[in-house]
Parts: C-alpha cells; structure tokens; sequence
C-alpha cells in the first residue's frame, strides 16, 4: 500500500510503480516531515517482495488518496489498482541512509488502468524500447542494469563503489548523484519483464465464498470468512461488519451474501483429556507470586478469588461443573439459541485509529439496556423482545454476583439485598468471537459504571489477562512525564513549564520509558465460566485483555450504568425495565 508517505524518486504510471519499500522513517523534530531515520535492513516487507519476485506471485497493490505520485485523483480513502508482477529491488541512498526501493510491472497490460488521467497515453509502452544497459561493477563484480539516465551505478550497499557515479577519468574518484537531478531511464522503466504464467487470469473481486460440502464445524466462523473481500458488484473493498453476512457499504450497490451457518452443539466445546463432570472442575489458571489468591469450592463452582495488594477489589473467577453448564436454561442451551438468532452483533467503528476511514472492532458486539459507548460506538436496544438468553443474562449473572460480594463482607446473602437492588445490573454487552479474533488491553474504569462487572463465557475456551497499565508499571507516561495524577487539562497548572517539570522529575529518578508490565493474572475461562471483577482501583490501575482458541465465542458481560451519567443526546428512548428474573444458583442440581 502506498500513500501519503511517497519518497521524492517514487513513481507511478498507467503500468509501472516504482517505490521505496516501508519502514525505517521517522519524524523530523524540526519539520515534521517523515524522513530516513537509519539504513533500511533486510526486514519482513523486503523479504515478502523478494518471495513474489522469485516464485513469481503477483501482488496487488493499494494507493491511498494522498498520493502525490497517482496521475489522477483517487475517488477513495484507499484505492485498489490491480495485480502486478515485482520485477526489482535494489538500494539507494536518501538522506545519507540506505533504503530499498521496488519496481512493479503491471501482471495485465493490455487491461485499462483505471487510474490514468483522462485523455493521457503513455508515451511509451512496456517493451517497446531496448533492453536497460547492463554493466559489471569493477570493484565486487555484481552486474547490474542501469536505473537513472545520469549513469550506471552499482547498487550494492557493501560494495566501495555503491551509489557512485563513473568518475570522469581514470584518476578520479566516483561521486554520489546529485538527488534533485535523477531522472529514471526509460529502458529501464518501461522494460517488459516475461513470467511463466503470464498467460493466467486472478481476478480482483472475491470468489463466491462458498463453504465446503463437508460437514465442518465452524467452518464458517473461520477467519477465512470474517476478512474483508472485494465486492463482485462495484469493486469496492468491504470488512465483514455484519455477523451473519457481508454487506456492501457503498450506497446504491446492492451486495450481501449471507453465511449459512450449522449449528455447533456444545458436546463438541468437551475437552477429551479433562472431561466434564458433575465434580468440582479443575482450574488452569495462573498469577504471579505477588497476587493473592484464595480457593473455594461452592454450588457447583470451583472460585479463584484474586486479590491485588494495595487495590482495594478483587478479580474472582467461576469455574462451572457439568451440573451448572447442563442445567435447563443454562450455558448449553444459551450457546445454542444465540447461534439460531441474529441479536444484532456487528463489529462496531473505534474511534481511533492508526489508518484512515474507519477502523473497526476485531470482535462483534451489541448492548442491551442502558447505553454504555465503552471504546466503540456501540447501538443500544431495549430488552424487550430479546431472545432469552440476553434477557436471562442479568438474573444469572446478578446471582454470582452477590453471593461473592456477600462472602466477602462475611454477611449472608439477604443482607446485602437492598443494597445491590438499588443499583443492578441494568445493561449486557454482548461480544461474539470467530477465529482468531479478540479484544485488546482496556479497562471498564469509565465514568458512571458501578464497581462491580460479571462476565459470563459462553462456547470455545478463551484467556483472560490483566496486567498492570503501564504508565503506573514504570512509573513514567507514554509522554515521558513522572506518574504523579498530574493536574487535568483545563486547571491553572497544567501548562507546559509543569509538563517539563515532570519529565526532569521522572529522569532524576531513573524512569527511562513506559513498559508494559507481565500478565498478573491469566484466567482460562470455559464454557459456563464466570467472571467478576469488583472494585474502581482494579479498573484504574489494572487493564485486561481478551482472547479465544475455537472457531466461536460468546460473552455476555453485565454492568450497572448510572442513568444520570449519561448525556442527554446518549439517554435510551426506552424504559430499562429492572431485573424480573430470580435465578438461584445455590439451587442448582438439588433436585
């Protein structure tokens, strides 16, 4: 993908690119302009593009619409062109550094280009001219074709003659182009390069997408069929938003294929070497020494309540027996209805992100109840016509809840009834997982949420991490400021002499740079897990992040969302009616 990053010798026409191959830049302190920050080595991208050249795979390149070499304004953000064949790779010297830079042929010439400018011809057409003069060089005796019109030069970095014009007599010492003047030799840009399969068709929009007549397991939850594809109508790139199809989101194209999907019954989520039982479940959990960790076992639960010195909450996680997962209504039967029904699960558009347009969630979601943004703009719906397992999410989940909070205040349930009424769960965020998708390091410390969140795990198994944030791990922002709750923006202080006191603070005390910190805890939630998360300071100064092993992964995860916290443009236009269920966990399995 090329964009806005353009070196000044890059090039594209009609069926050639030519570019600097990425990375290796950074930011002029003084400019702000990307420059060459050291030698380009031998990294990932250089070795991909030697690979297309040498097994002879054509790639497809995307232009962005900053750009300054396209020869005509793109009508997107990011702009496929077509396929093309890597035909060179060589060095150069920019800013006194070695960079690497590619040639790119067009895999299908006589196909239009619908980048070129109307109106325009090539003046030259690929190999219409002689071959590029070639020359051994003197010195390491590699040969090598001659790229700019301004004279042979060898390109090889280790060589004493590398980037060296021919010295105009035999005493005299080759000297380094001048930059500004180099201009590409047309035998060498416009050369034909022959591959064997030049004859061969790849088109550009997607396949039909069709699952195998095997009978797969998840085979449409795989991470084949949840990537973007190109649409067979307009051409236009789409990511898979939706949970049961792709869509087109160009407006006017009519595009949507829906995914069949076959239901994965949860007899196949057993482990064959830990079968399920109606004994207590054996844990994979670990921590690290410093966290506290307490074992119970109760109700058909294994608990592992962590506690963190000097956080004043705790982490437990419930680990569900064969009587829990299998009782009527229980997590068989909610995995199942939640793959019959489309609850409205998309992957919803962050609100930042490192490319432009949007960016979106590696997982699908949708909320129930009171609105919660959390990192993502995610819609909101009322309750009322869920299907049961959302609607039954708040009474199992308000259950566990409470009986921990109960036990860890040494009362029995009832007393702390009233209390926890006053302020329930009245929101479920519910995230589904294909293959290989997650959610990334973040915490639920945002304004107005209660101090207690339950997550119940539903499906493949998934781990759960929480780690020390960073900035409170070395003591140091990511901006290189002493960790000290610095005044907020806005407030007399916050000026940039007290920004600079605080980085001469965090030097004098040794803090070189944020570093993350290990996982403190890992938690191999199962299908039927719970967990809770209690207490501000564990969302403060703790972060969690979210992965899964299988094909899919449900999780339906409750808070209390303070209605008053909520701006009036982010208010629900429904009732959040309270909790009408009464599920008993203790109950379960008595008989």
């Amino acid at each position: 993908m090329f964009d806005k990053g353009a070196h000044d010798r890059d090039y594209i026409d009609s069926t050639v690119v030519i570019a600097r191959a990425s990375g290796g830049m950074v930011r002029d302190k003084t400019t702000g302009e990307m420059r060459m920050g050291g030698d380009q080595k031998e990294h990932h991208t250089v070795s991909s593009f030697r690979n297309s050249m040498m097994y002879f795979n054509p790639v497809v390149i995307i232009a962005g619409d900053q750009n300054p070499r396209m020869p005509s304004k793109v009508p997107h953000a990011y702009c496929v062109l077509d396929y093309f064949k890597g035909t060179h790779i060589w060095s150069e010297k920019s800013g006194g550094y070695i960079m690497h830079r590619c040639r790119f042929e067009k895999f299908n010439a006589t196909k239009p280009s619908w980048w070129q400018a109307q109106g325009t011809e090539d003046s030259v057409t690929l190999g219409a001219l002689a071959k590029p003069f070639k020359q051994s060089c003197k010195h390491c005796g590699t040969v090598s074709e001659q790229v700019y019109l301004q004279g042979w030069m060898c390109l090889q970095p280790a060589c004493e003659s590398f980037w060296k014009l021919p010295p105009l007599s035999s005493d005299a010492e080759g000297l380094e182009p001048d930059k500004k003047s180099l201009e590409y030799d047309p035998r060498f840009l416009k050369q034909k390069t022959r591959w064997p399969i030049d004859d061969s068709i790849y088109p550009l929009t997607s396949d039909s997408a069709s699952l195998s007549n095997q009978s797969v397991l998840g085979e449409d939850c795989s991470l084949a069929y949840w990537r973007g594809i190109m649409c067979p109508y307009c051409g236009r790139c789409n990511s898979r938003l939706h949970w049961t199809a792709w869509k087109c989101e160009n407006k006017g194209c009519s595009f949507f294929k829906k995914v069949p999907h076959a239901i994965i019954p949860p007899t196949s989520l057993r482990d064959p070497y830990f079968p399920l039982s109606t004994q207590y479940t054996l844990s994979k959990d670990t921590h690290l020494l410093y966290v506290g960790l307490h074992v119970s076992f109760a109700h058909n639960y294994r608990i592992n309540k962590y506690t963190i010195p000097g956080i004043d909450g705790f982490v437990v996680h419930m680990i569900a027996n064969q009587t829990v997962i299998e009782e009527p209504g229980g997590a068989d039967d909610m995995f199942v209805a939640l793959q019959e029904t489309d609850i409205g699960l998309r992957r919803r558009a962050l609100k930042s992100g490192v490319l432009k347009g949007d960016n979106y969630t590696r997982h699908f979601l949708v909320n129930y109840g009171m609105p919660y943004k959390f990192i993502a703009a995610t819609d909101s719906v009322s309750f009322e016509g869920a299907v049961r397992p959302v609607t039954d999410t708040r009474s199992r989940l308000n259950w566990p809840a409470k009986y921990i909070l109960a036990q860890h205040q040494g009362k029995p349930v009832r007393e702390i009834e009233a209390d926890w009424k006053a302020k329930e769960f009245n929101e479920v965020l519910a995230l589904g997982y294909f293959e290989d998708q997650k959610i990334s390091y973040h915490d639920d410390g945002e304004s107005g949420l209660g101090s207690t969140i339950a997550t119940l795990s539903l499906g493949a198994p998934g781990t759960m991490r929480l780690r020390m944030k960073a900035r409170h791990h070395s003591g140091i922002s990511s901006k290189g400021l002493y960790n000290d709750n610095p005044p907020m923006p806005g407030c007399d202080k916050y000026d940039a002499p007290y920004q600079a006191h605080l980085k001469e603070v965090a030097k004098d005390l040794g803090f070189t740079a944020a570093r993350n910190a290990p996982d403190a805890i890992s938690m191999m939630l199962g299908h039927g897990d719970v967990v809770i998360m209690h207490g501000a300071a564990i969302q403060k100064y703790y972060e969690h992040a979210v992965e899964h092993e299988g094909k899919l992964r449900f999780a339906l995860t409750c808070r209390y969302i303070d209605p008053d916290s909520l701006p009036d443009k982010d208010k629900p236009t429904y009732k959040v009616r309270p909790n009408s269920g009464n599920y008993d966990g203790a109950a379960v399995g008595r008989g």
